[in-house]
């Protein structure tokens, strides 16, 4: 559930709780009013039909004006009642123009009121009976309490529509907030925020903005560091392996020499024991190549630049089957050792990035001749680039920059090129051209 829909939604239920308890208020006060005005007309019809028989009644005609005066009021029924229950004439109440819903009227409904008056006449005795009757004051109040209702209607639904003006407008900045996070977790560390707005948020964002400085500073070193340590790991890799390849490996071969020797000889025993020296001696060898192998990868380019790039790729396809590697290797006559292992090491880095970055389907290679260079390529369709950086880098591909330093020591260059995928491309001079400059 978003930010934006619990404060609407907090707001909205405290609007119809405040709603609720202002029609109960309303209904209550309305009530005692409708009671009050009631009971007050009651009370003077009471004082007027006691008025009227203090005075001297000789007959029923007085007592049918009296009914009579209460025709059309709003409050109060009087009728002229004889001996038999038998009503001889009745008021009626003033007709109502809108009566109030039933729900309401019974809401409204206060306690029934009724007063009874004896009248001794000789010839015709006879009562008046007074009965409220509250409909035409609840009406009324139904009208004022429907617009007051109305009114607090109209009163929540702007509060709402306000207070969701209101919010949009200040999760605006946590909106901007979340995406500068967001290009911050896929490694956008020049993502910076507008410091306008409230102080909170010019507070939030110049704290953002300080934050994303101190990781660009931290990730650069951490890059340099990592590639320092790179390079003394290929030193300490070449060290060793040069060890092996000179120490070892001699040693290894005069072993198979003396075993191959042994095992021509006329003794059984030393036949055996020499057959076993050599087997164990091939082993060591066999052990010892794998291990220069993984210590200098690049050691396969004494076997040419187009098995090493082969070897490469196979170990990559082995690891992510679903990927289609395609390769297109012309000759590269010209190229010293040196132009070898940067082309090497660029299609290294190119696809590591690719495959651990990208998310390809599809990644070609080309190394081609042209004239006085050699153009190494690199395209995938992955997911491109996501941020770029001064000079055409990415952020995801921060290893190639290494690789362009190593290039521009041999006077070459390299561009890298985003959309539906990633494109890298490198340009090497030929050892001619080196030799010239």
């Amino acid at each position: 559930m978003s930010l934006q829909f619990r404060v609407l939604g907090s707001i909205a239920v405290l609007l119809v709780l405040s709603l609720l308890c202002g029609g109960a208020l309303l209904i209550l006060h309305a009530r005692s009013v409708v009671e009050v005005e009631v009971r007050t007309a009651f009370q003077g019809a009471e004082n007027s039909v006691r008025d009227t028989l203090q005075s001297d009644v000789q007959h029923t005609v007085t007592m049918r004006q009296v009914v009579a005066s209460f025709e059309g009021q709003r409050h109060v029924r009087a009728a002229l009642i004889n001996e038999q229950e038998k009503v001889i004439v009745s008021s009626e109440i003033g007709r109502l123009k809108d009566p109030a819903p039933q729900w309401f009227a019974r809401l409204m409904m206060p306690p029934p009121l009724s007063a009874r008056f004896n009248i001794k006449l000789p010839q015709y005795p006879c009562v008046v009976e007074l009965t409220s009757d509250p409909r035409s004051e609840i009406a009324d109040v139904w009208d004022h309490a429907s617009d007051a209702f109305v009114a607090m209607l109209l009163f929540c639904a702007a509060t709402m529509t306000a207070v969701s003006l209101a919010v949009a407008y200040a999760l605006r900045f946590f909106r901007r907030f979340q995406t500068g996070l967001l290009a911050i977790s896929d490694g956008g560390y020049d993502a910076r925020l507008d410091a306008k707005g409230p102080p909170e948020f010019v507070a939030l964002a110049q704290g953002f903005n300080h934050m994303a400085g101190r990781l660009k500073t931290f990730s650069e070193s951490n890059q340099r560091l990592q590639q320092q340590i790179q390079n003394v790991q290929e030193e300490e890799r070449s060290g060793i392996a040069r060890d092996l390849h000179d120490e070892v490996g001699p040693y290894l071969f005069a072993i198979q020499v003396d075993a191959n020797i042994l095992a021509k000889s006329a003794e059984p025993q030393t036949r055996s024991m020499g057959a076993a020296i050599r087997d164990a001696a091939l082993h060591v060898q066999t052990h010892v190549k794998e291990i220069l192998r993984q210590l200098r990868p690049v050691s396969s380019l004494d076997f040419g630049l187009e098995p090493a790039i082969a070897d490469l790729i196979a170990f990559w396809a082995r690891r992510h089957p679903d990927i289609r590697f395609e390769r297109t290797i012309t000759a590269t006559p010209g190229l010293d050792r040196r132009g070898e292992d940067a082309v090497y090491r660029i299609v290294q880095e190119s696809l590591s990035n690719a495959v651990r970055h990208g998310r390809p389907t599809r990644i070609e290679i080309v190394i081609a001749d042209q004239t006085d260079r050699v153009m190494v390529s690199v395209t995938d369709d992955g997911g491109g680039l996501k941020q770029d950086l001064p000079g055409g880098m990415s952020l995801g591909q921060m290893g190639l920059m290494g690789m362009q330093e190593r290039l521009s020591m041999l006077g070459g260059h390299m561009t890298v090129e985003g959309g539906r995928g990633v494109s890298i491309r490198a340009f090497l001079p030929k050892v001619r051209e080196l030799e010239i400059a």
